[in-house]
């Protein structure tokens, strides 16, 4: 038998879940960044917030008792992708989706849908919670970007196409990611056949081969191998460099065929000799045991420019500079005592030109095993190094730009947190206080109440604090990084008895990016935060500086310093180093046992 004391419990209870769905709803109407509404099962509107007339343009009385397909494009509807989005919350509970939607005036935008689907105590569905963010702006952007960088990636690929090495790449399971022309004829196989196709199954009885070989030792070692091998599936002489990385293998070849039968033909026939060298589309350098000039054919003259007889007896060392020329005495040396090698060598032409040539350099000896000299086979590679250079810059710069996207989508959602709590949540807190503080005034509950105003006085505050530490100095563009910090410097300096002294007269603020400026401000967040924990200052200094083509940040302090030489425990320094990488910075630390500690990090606003 239910008691009065029950009964009374129960509507305490029904009073409490009303005056929570009460407060939820208000929470959910006073969301602009995001459409937020349910339908019943069927996929019909039965609520509408204010974010959702702001995305789409329709208000709720336009929405409630329509169905949700009416934003959906025509191609969408005949694929039944709403009913299908529907099935899929429905079997799984929850699901998301991406695409393209029409709002009220007939135009597209792209939007994140979360669809969460509702059952009632008895596991029946009762409909779907939908939640809709408006990311045309992002899409834009993500469009554009990928755009720039397939451009860029297809000039490369025409430069690939255009040079006489044959170049394939290979991902880091072993399928064939790229095949230039030049490679698929050394191959005889159309290129189009091997793109996606793994290695070692489409060419399975060749694994034990010394080429393959080396392209796993590359790969193991991840360190780049050059080397000249017999290829018997095709019958030529070739050269290899393979460059690894985490990602995969390049693989650079040359048909070197032609070269291995000239070296033969100098064995065999002096005159034979002359005619192949004079005619070798790679050059030919000979020099004596004094390391002077003793032969050198018609392509090594036209490499650099001087005639046959200029360069009969001159050094090897007088066609390149200082640093080339230490180099190449201990390559001579190495030859000497029987060394080959393959070589990379910067020359100088007789016009003054630098050209980078790849050298394979074989030591000579008399009948009697006397060293008689050396004789190397030239191929200029300056073009070849000029585009490898290219492509490791354009990944370079890819990864750049990708970490400064990352990082700005990071701060933008951080932001919009940021300014969710601040404006709604707050607002709904406050309005809350009031309504306490008026059960006070009539002496209705007053010892729960006055605990009620200190809790909500407390929330508040927290989340004005938490907000403004989201937020940043990009909440409003009106606001500034001078203006921020100055505002973070006298919050700090009134928590703890620290003086902190912050000098940015030569910084001009006007010119500096808005990426930019967050970063340097999470920097000096970060940074006060370790002084504050661990350092035991009392004074700490900030500079802000532009100084010609770099902008410099310095943050001292007069604490306990530590030895920078030990590894050091926490993330701190280690989140200052991530977030300059993107904005080509580097960081600087001098600071030793009891003398402070100075942190620099400076910026190449020009590179």
């Amino acid at each position: 038998m239910t008691s009065a004391r029950d009964n009374k419990r129960q509507a305490d209870r029904e009073i409490f879940t009303g005056n929570q769905e009460a407060k939820l709803t208000m929470r959910v109407e006073c969301v602009t960044g995001y459409a937020i509404f349910m339908t019943d099962p069927n996929g019909i509107v039965q609520t509408w917030n204010s974010g959702a007339q702001h995305i789409t343009g329709k208000e709720a009385q336009e929405m409630i008792g329509q169905h949700i397909s009416i934003f959906y494009l025509p191609e969408d509807l005949e694929k039944n992708t709403v009913i299908k989005n529907l099935a899929l919350a429905r079997d799984k509970g929850s699901h998301e989706d991406e695409g393209w939607r029409l709002n009220n005036a007939g135009l597209k935008f792209w939007v994140h849908v979360h669809y969460t689907a509702i059952y009632d105590n008895q596991e029946r569905l009762t409909g779907y919670a939908v939640i809709v963010r408006d990311m045309t702006e992002f899409k834009a952007k993500s469009d554009e970007q990928e755009r720039l960088i397939d451009q860029r990636t297809e000039e490369l690929k025409n430069a690939f196409e255009r040079i006489t090495d044959a170049v394939m790449a290979f991902d880091n399971q072993w399928n064939y990611t790229y095949v230039n022309q030049k490679a698929a004829e050394i191959m005889g196989i159309p290129k189009e056949e091997l793109i996606g196709q793994n290695l070692w199954n489409r060419f399975p009885g060749e694994q034990k081969l010394i080429i393959h070989k080396l392209f796993k030792q590359a790969m193991e070692e991840q360190r780049s191998i050059q080397t000249e091998c017999f290829y018997p599936p095709l019958k030529i002489w070739i050269h290899a460099t393979m460059y690894p990385s985490s990602e995969g293998l390049s693989v650079y070849l040359q048909d070197i065929s032609a070269r291995k039968q000239t070296e033969q033909a100098l064995l065999e026939s002096q005159e034979k000799y002359r005619q192949i060298v004079d005619t070798a589309q790679e050059g030919i350098w000979m020099i004596d045991q004094h390391n002077k000039t003793v032969f050198v054919n018609r392509k090594m003259c036209e490499m650099l420019e001087y005639s046959e007889h200029e360069m009969q007896g001159r050094p090897i060392a007088y066609f390149m500079d200082d640093a080339e020329r230490r180099q190449s005495f201990e390559s001579l040396d190495r030859r000497q005592k029987g060394v080959i090698e393959e070589l990379e060598k910067l020359l100088i032409t007789k016009t003054g030109k630098h050209i980078i040539v790849h050298m394979s350099a074989n030591p000579i000896y008399e009948h009697d095993g006397k060293y008689e000299g050396a004789l190397a086979m030239v191929s200029d590679i300056t073009e070849k190094i000029k585009l490898q250079r290219e492509l490791s810059q354009q990944q370079e710069r890819r990864q750049k730009e990708l970490s400064r996207a990352e990082i700005n989508a990071q701060e933008k959602e951080r932001t919009k947190i940021g300014e969710e709590l601040h404006d709604n949540i707050n607002q709904l807190l406050v309005t809350s206080k009031l309504f306490l503080g008026h059960a006070l005034q009539t002496g209705q509950y007053k010892t729960n109440t006055i605990r009620s105003m200190e809790c909500i006085n407390q929330a508040v505050e927290e989340i004005r604090q938490l907000s403004k530490g989201l937020v940043g100095p990009s909440r409003a563009a009106s606001i500034g990084l001078v203006a921020s910090v100055t505002d973070l410097v006298i919050e700090l300096s009134a928590l703890k008895n620290i003086q902190i002294n912050f000098d940015h007269d030569s910084f001009q603020e006007e010119i500096t990016d808005e990426g930019l400026k967050l970063i340097i401000y999470r920097i000096i967040q970060e940074q006060l935060n370790n002084i504050f924990k661990h350092a035991e200052s009392s004074e700490v200094t900030i500079q802000l500086v532009h100084r010609d083509a770099h902008l410099e940040l310095w943050i001292k302090d007069n604490g306990k310093g530590f030895d920078t030489t030990k590894k050091r425990k926490g993330i701190g320094l280690a989140n200052i180093a991530g977030r300059v990488i993107a904005y080509n910075g580097k960081v600087e630390i001098f600071s030793s046992p009891g003398n402070g500690c100075s942190l620099g990090v400076i910026f190449n606003l020009f590179h």
